[in-house]
């Protein structure tokens, strides 16, 4: 599920959450461009998949001391911050990102740990000027980002995957979604309700379209027994 340019540089962010690795469609290694950003405690991530740090940044109250001067002699550079700050890690990550020019950015290890940071991360991409289409999630097989409307975009999956829209904060309306099971047309998702949960792709492309709102659009990869992804 892409609407960003796979050829684009990106940024990976790993912050302090629970970590899972991602499947089959992973890349072994970032890009020669690419810039990987660990959040303070982040950076004990990057190692589970054999990855280097570039950058640390944070007010480094969770990282093991030992772990990041390891990581500091590997090369990477340091963003110090005070812990009495307006930012989370993550905005303080997201920031470095766009100042070094990166439009594309992988979030991983944003969830599990303190449910007020989780939430406080999911949310963050919406705020004006991040361009949150652009900013993915990725959790093992869960893939998943906010888009505010007007927007139309193409989802890439598999049939078997699960797809869920969620309003984020406010109802959505004038949704079109083709290519799966429980298709929609210029219809509303009203915030707080589940109608739009757990829906499945039929097909390798699901449409969407909507007029207005946000949406927290969730996909789990199916990595069919069999098939050679695993």
């Amino acid at each position: 599920m892409n609407v960003s340019n796979k050829q684009a540089p990106k940024a990976y962010i790993f912050l302090n959450g629970d970590f899972e690795k991602p499947g089959h469609d992973w890349p072994a290694r970032p890009e020669p461009d690419d810039l990987v950003i660990a959040a303070d405690g982040g950076g004990r991530h990057p190692a589970e998949l054999g990855w280097p740090v570039h950058c640390l940044v944070g007010d480094f109250d969770s990282l093991d001391p030992e772990l990041m001067a390891q990581l500091v002699a590997l090369g990477a550079e340091v963003s110090r911050h005070p812990a009495q700050k307006d930012e989370i890690d993550f905005e303080l990550a997201l920031m470095l990102a766009r100042r070094r020019g990166y439009e594309s950015i992988v979030v991983l290890g944003a969830l599990g740990g303190r449910w007020d940071m989780t939430l406080g991360n999911l949310f963050l991409p919406r705020a004006a000027g991040w361009g949150s289409e652009s900013i993915r999630f990725r959790h093992g097989a869960w893939d998943f980002f906010v888009i505010s409307g007007p927007a139309r975009l193409s989802l890439a999956g598999a049939p078997g995957d699960t797809l869920s829209l969620l309003p984020l904060g406010e109802d959505v309306h004038g949704i079109t979604l083709s290519g799966c099971r429980y298709p929609l047309a210029g219809e509303t998702l009203k915030a707080g309700f589940s109608r739009g949960l757990s829906n499945e792709f039929l097909a390798p492309e699901a449409e969407l379209e909507f007029e207005s709102g946000a949406l927290l659009i969730i996909h789990k990869i199916c990595y069919h027994v069999g098939s050679g992804l695993n």
